[in-house]
């Protein structure tokens, strides 16, 4: 019972990798990669220390569609 408990806490934490990197413009499934295999916590720290990283740019504007008659 008490390792069911372990995995949901461990489960959370690479959760909160996926969000955190995510908000902060990085891929989220090296991230999550990185947090299972070194520890979601310095993970999660090391996120939190970096920059977020400018994020794509959509395109506002739309073309004008031109009537040839």
């Amino acid at each position: 019972m008490d390792w069911i408990i372990v995995l949901f806490v461990y489960a959370v934490f690479i959760y909160g990798v996926y969000k955190l990197a995510k908000s902060k413009n990085r891929d989220p499934g090296g991230w999550m990669l990185a947090s299972i295999i070194i520890s979601p916590v310095i993970i999660l720290v090391v996120l939190a220390i970096m920059q977020k990283l400018p994020g794509k740019k959509q395109n506002t504007s739309r073309r004008k569609k031109t009537n040839k008659n």
